[in-house]
């Protein structure tokens, strides 16, 4: 507030002491106005000067505020809520639409505040000098005021078309960016350029037609601005012949007139951003106002020992925007210590039922069990800490080594992670590494192979000991000895766990305990390789197509 009147009374001032230096005569009067000036234009830039450094503490932290609060309402998303929504849009309104908000309450701070008591300050003080002298500004504020309402009808239905175009320009860069391989591999680039052409200026279009809004403000304000001094200065002869207003007076409401209206410039322009912000708040609020189809129910929150049983009851699984199950009454039981492998053609449903397992997503019809308890009753966070969990995407976030690492476990000693690199088969790959554990990652371990970054993964699982692992096709990317390798570790050191494999290779899962067979989201047949070369003609296709008998 201190720097809001500090401002304030100096911008007022100044024309009053301007004006005694016109009529002042005496050298001594002369150099005390001089002085006052000087004064008043250091208070002005001091003024300024801590108006900025407490709006931008103030706009900094509620950058902070906004963006911890939004990425942690993302983080409860569930897959679905994130596939349907798109991660361009989220990244969008999470960066472009916060930042948005930022740049209109650092204005609004500026502007908002300090015009208000300008307008009322500067049109009491020219009323107070002679009242004909106001009535060219508040013709001039009236013309301001309507022109304000219509850009900001113009202006809101466009700012919502601009941030549609951009979220889907984000969307454009995205997939390109993440599939410039393919489309270079199949020679599409020109064709990729063309649609991104359209998307951009599609975009630019809209921003062109907005910032033309935006800048035809101005020559309408220097009209105004020049109306409004002729309008002062044509009401002001009359009443300077008549000795009713002299000099100082006429250059006190003229500059008033100015300040003024520059004021109301910069409340025209912060309104200009209004729109473009209204439809930002619009944007983060839609994410704010999403329910997680996936939480706890704190109704009904049981406690979790250790998983002995994993039970699958009449499961059905749909995405809610289509009518067909992907899965279908699905029932089996794994108890501790066995090992079940899934296998199936591709689309079967082997990764949507390992979803379900640590409540990625939730089944439509049918109930999961742990231990004889629905899994809706337990506290997701000690749920999935039981899990280890390696998916079909081998994911590394940019780091090191060993961040990626203690995602398994944040308090792993050196020592552990050594041990368990030695079981995935990773330890002589981190050691040949120049700077070994601490080896840089780059984002989504681009400078790691497939099968380094399955060996991390498979890792960080290991250091997690959980009560069931879950294996989804992980094994993939590794050769068949590494593959024995890490699977005799596995099933050698981890006796006591449920253990859970999604396998394309069937020679990786001939010794599970057992092996279920899946066919367009339907179990077909449960038993052992032996069992199923005999009774399940899917399985046994797969196994003849692999050379297996």
């Amino acid at each position: 507030m201190f720097s809001f009147a500090l401002i304030i009374s100096s911008e007022l001032l100044m024309p009053r002491i301007v004006g005694d230096c016109l009529i002042g005569k005496e050298n001594s009067s002369q150099n005390k106005i001089i002085i006052s000036l000087i004064f008043v234009v250091l208070c002005i830039i001091a003024g300024d000067l801590l108006l900025n450094f407490c709006i931008s503490k103030l706009s900094s932290s509620i950058f902070k505020d906004l963006s911890t609060d939004l990425f942690k309402k993302i983080n409860t998303f569930s897959i679905s809520e994130v596939e349907n929504l798109g991660v361009s849009t989220i990244v969008s309104r999470s960066t472009y639409s916060i930042n948005q908000i930022i740049n209109f309450v650092v204005t609004f701070y500026k502007v908002a505040l300090c015009t208000p008591i300008i307008l009322l300050v500067c049109c009491l003080i020219m009323w107070r000098i002679h009242p004909t002298l106001t009535y060219g500004l508040f013709c001039i504020i009236v013309c301001f005021i309507i022109i304000l309402i219509f850009i900001i009808k113009k202006n809101f239905s466009l700012s919502l078309r601009i941030h549609q175009k951009l979220e889907k320009l984000n969307y454009k860069i995205r997939s390109d960016v993440t599939g410039v391989k393919i489309i270079r591999s199949l020679n599409k680039e020109k064709i990729e350029e063309k649609k991104f052409e359209q998307i951009n200026s599609n975009f630019t279009n809209l921003v062109i037609k907005l910032f033309r809004s935006i800048s035809s403000i101005e020559p309408f304000f220097y009209i105004l601005l020049n109306i409004s001094l002729i309008a002062t200065i044509f009401l002001s002869s009359d009443l300077i012949y008549s000795k009713k207003v002299n000099i100082k007076e006429l250059y006190i409401v003229t500059s008033y007139n100015v300040l003024v209206l520059s004021y109301i410039l910069s409340f025209l322009l912060l309104f200009m951003m209004f729109p473009k912000t209204l439809t930002a708040v619009s944007k983060i609020q839609f994410l704010f106002n999403i329910q997680p189809s996936i939480k706890n129910n704190l109704d009904k929150m049981e406690k979790l020992e250790k998983i002995t049983t994993l039970e699958f009851q009449n499961v059905y699984f749909r995405h809610h925007s289509n009518e067909e199950f992907i899965l279908k009454n699905i029932n089996f039981t794994a108890k501790e210590s066995e090992k079940i492998a899934f296998v199936g053609k591709t689309g079967s449903g082997k990764t949507t039922l390992m979803n379900l397992i640590p409540r990625l997503i939730d089944p439509s019809k049918g109930v999961v069990k742990i231990n004889n308890i629905d899994i809706k009753n337990y506290d997701l966070k000690l749920l999935r800490n039981k899990i280890g969990f390696v998916s079909q995407k081998n994911i590394l976030f940019k780091g090191t080594i060993l961040s990626n690492l203690l995602f398994g476990k944040e308090n792993a000693s050196q020592e552990n992670i050594l041990d368990k690199s030695k079981m995935s088969q990773s330890y002589e790959m981190i050691q040949n590494k120049m700077y070994q554990l601490e080896e840089p990652v780059s984002e989504l371990g681009s400078n790691l192979s497939g099968g380094q970054k399955q060996r991390l993964s498979i890792t960080r699982a290991f250091l997690k000991e959980p009560d069931i692992y879950i294996f989804d096709d992980s094994f993939s990317a590794l050769d068949y000895a590494t593959d024995l390798a890490i699977r005799r570790s596995l099933f050698e050191q981890n006796t006591k766990s449920i253990t859970i494999i999604v396998a394309q290779r069937l020679s990786s899962i001939l010794t599970v305990d057992k092996i279920i067979v899946l066919d367009k989201g339907e179990i077909v047949n449960i038993g052992t390789h032996q069992e199923l070369m005999e009774k399940c003609s899917i399985y046994k296709d797969i196994a003849f197509s692999q050379n297996i008998k």
